[in-house]
């Protein structure tokens, strides 16, 4: 297989094939909708709809090849899942390119491609995993249930695919084994027994996976991980594993500096191309399972946003030196959600709290007008105050920095899990830092010492 043309000549090419305007956090049907119309009318797609969801919205599925090697590849059965959607849109480009005529010329007499972006759109609406009816169709595959879920079986049965993608989403808190790298990707060969044997259906995409491990690792070193293969009677994976396809989960993860995960996003771009020329050529076949064994497996929770590490804390005499670890909310909140020794852990933003205190914020009362703007609110929390209570109204917010009314207050004099990331950090000479909804502001410079995200 031609590795060093995925990785070299195709890499340096993503830019022209990059869908624009899919560079967000989530993706909903309208976000696709027009890019597929766009390519209706081109003669290497055959376009047709596989049905509706829950909620009547269409679901697609684009074949390409006439070839008698079948793959099957979907994306956001969970809908707040969408960065291998805009991966598939990237794709989609990059075949479409006249650029690209002969590298498709190569294959397509051998593969017949079927894709099914977005499958479900019902999610995608409301950001959720679930579908219309609260129902998680990837644990759907047994009984059912779901419209979204039986349209994927159907799928499975009528075209008959040697192998399957199955492609997602995973936390940004998953680390690779016992590393402090992010996962920035996850592969898995579901097993299709308890036992978790190897047959030769399983063996396939074990292989597969091993061309997979060969180009990230030259692409993103350190960044692949690979999920426990304990066997689930409900998730399609391992029904099709048992049905005799060769299935491969893909997991796209964080990576530092990059919310809207655009790195996962080319890598999935790049493992689409691979997983053709591979299966199309039979080179996966040359692969060593031991390479798929090779792979560090996910570690779950060892990513923390924010680590606040060496902090005092003073309680009834008894002083210690504890770590935090705070998590991002939605809606520009933020939580304490471990306390103690997190050696362990690695994390987005780091701080070193050393020569620092604990100090739980004071409420300033709202009893006459106050224009809040940066320097009026700086002075405030030098002073302890690190929110507000009282009339509302009073309140003339000027300042970019997250303002606390009304809501939690900064908790006790010392941290405590599940409470809202709003204290200070003070030394001999005062206040010298405060924590704001998650974000550190140096009250010295008045400035963040890190932005919200990764």
């Amino acid at each position: 297989m031609n590795l060093s043309l995925i990785t070299n000549e195709f890499s340096l090419q993503y830019p022209q094939y990059k869908q624009q305007g899919l560079d967000k956090p989530q993706l909903n049907y309208d976000d696709i909708a027009q890019i597929l119309e766009q390519h209706r009318n081109n003669s290497l797609f055959n376009f047709s709809q596989l049905g509706e969801s829950t909620l009547g919205i269409p679901i697609w599925q684009i074949e390409i090849g006439t070839g008698d090697e079948r793959i099957l590849a979907w994306s956001q059965m969970h809908g707040n899942e969408s960065t291998a959607s805009a991966a598939l849109m990237d794709f989609l480009n990059f075949l479409a390119s006249e650029q690209q005529a002969a590298w498709c010329q190569q294959w397509l007499s051998k593969v017949k491609l079927r894709i099914i972006p977005m499958l479900n759109p019902d999610g995608a609406a409301r950001a959720s995993r679930l579908n219309a009816m609260s129902m998680d169709i990837n644990r759907d595959a047994s009984a059912l249930q779901t419209p979204e879920g039986q349209l994927l079986m159907q799928a499975a049965k009528n075209f008959k695919p040697a192998f399957a993608l199955n492609l997602h989403d995973q936390s940004r808190f998953y680390a690779v084994g016992d590393s402090n790298k992010t996962a920035t990707i996850s592969l898995l060969a579901p097993a299709f027994n308890v036992a978790k044997d190897i047959n030769a259906i399983r063996k396939k995409a074990m292989q597969l996976i091993g061309d997979m491990h060969d180009l990230i690792q030259y692409e993103l070193p350190g960044h692949l991980a690979k999920y426990n293969d304990t066997y689930s009677t409900r998730s399609f994976g391992d029904i099709f594993t048992g049905m005799g396809i060769s299935t491969i989960l893909i997991e796209s993860g964080a990576y530092p500096k990059d919310d809207n995960r655009s790195v996962a996003r080319k890598l999935n771009y790049q493992l689409l191309i691979l997983s053709v020329q591979s299966i199309a050529s039979q080179a996966y076949n040359k692969q060593s399972l031991a390479v798929y064994d090779s792979i560090p497996y996910n570690r779950k929770e060892a990513i923390k946003d924010v680590l606040i590490t060496n902090l005092s804390i003073n309680l009834q005499q008894h002083q210690a030196k504890v770590d935090l670890a705070i998590e991002f909310k939605k809606q520009n909140q933020a939580e304490i959600v471990e306390v103690g020794d997190l050696s362990v852990y690695s994390a987005f933003h780091c701080f070193d709290a050393s020569g620092l205190d604990y100090q739980s914020g004071k409420a300033y009362p709202l009893t006459t007008a106050l224009n809040l703007d940066d320097a009026a609110y700086i002075a405030l929390l030098s002073q302890g105050y690190s929110h507000f209570t009282g009339d509302s109204n009073l309140l003339q917010v000027k300042t970019s920095l997250p303002v606390s009314i009304n809501g939690p207050s900064s908790g006790p004099t010392t941290p405590e899990l599940n409470q809202a990331a709003v204290f200070l950090m003070a030394s001999s000479e005062g206040v010298q830092f405060a924590m704001l909804a998650g974000l550190l502001v140096n009250l010295t410079t008045g400035q963040l010492v890190y932005q919200r995200g990764t």
